[in-house]
């Protein structure tokens, strides 16, 4: 799709629904099979999304321009906000701040290693806040930026659920590895913590910080630490 004035998408059996469009007026959606939804878009003048208590995996990505403050993608996490898996692009958060914010009760799995357009990751925190927010979180991925933008105070999916955690372009800054102490500090049920360095990182750096994670306190005891 490019330039569209309205879309308007409704079937009872649609199962999986995959849209990229640019400048859209109003975009609607009424699919009460719909499990999959993938949309790579800037963000529209509104959304209309209707039964969608069926969707298991949303993949959603908005290209942020200067003007993003105006935007309101309020409706659309509203509508997907039963997810069990999301992978929403880093940028996506900055408009994750509506009031009252969503509260995605049933996620398990998220993905936030990608990003389109302008960032303003001291606009995220809300967005951060409240995805991680869910008791259900076990998988969780994301890049170093975000890392950085974590909360202070500890998430309860950390301590109780998270099992599963990989960071990219890890860096050897003194925020990146505090982060990452706290992360194997406080999480209870984490098993593996997965980290991709940075293409700049030399060998070296990457074994100085291995070896400085390695001899931190971790909580769980089950925890292995991966470096790529």
């Amino acid at each position: 799709m490019g330039n569209m004035s309205n879309v308007n998408i409704s079937h009872h059996l649609l199962k999986r629904l995959t849209t990229l469009h640019s400048y859209t007026h109003y975009f609607m959606i009424d699919a009460p099979n719909l499990a999959h939804f993938k949309s790579i878009s800037h963000v529209a003048t509104g959304y209309s999304l209707k039964n969608l208590e069926s969707i298991v995996s949303a993949d959603i990505h908005f290209v942020i321009e200067y003007n993003y403050l105006q935007a309101d993608a309020t409706a659309l996490f509203r509508g997907i906000c039963s997810v069990r898996s999301l992978v929403l692009s880093a940028t996506s958060l900055m408009l994750l701040s509506c009031e009252p914010l969503p509260v995605f009760a049933n996620l398990m799995e998220l993905d936030m290693r990608y990003y389109y357009g302008l960032i303003d990751w001291s606009s995220s925190d809300k967005g951060l806040e409240t995805l991680l927010a869910s008791s259900q979180l076990e998988k969780l991925y994301f890049i170093q930026e975000v890392l950085c933008s974590l909360p202070q105070k500890v998430p309860c999916c950390l301590l109780y659920k998270l099992k599963t955690i990989k960071i990219t372009n890890f860096t050897d800054e003194k925020d990146c590895i505090g982060k990452a102490k706290n992360i194997l500090t406080n999480g209870g049920a984490l098993q593996k913590l997965t980290i991709r360095t940075g293409l700049y990182i030399s060998e070296e750096e990457k074994l100085e910080t291995y070896q400085v994670l390695l001899a931190s306190p971790r909580k769980s005891k089950q925890c292995r630490i991966l470096f790529i």
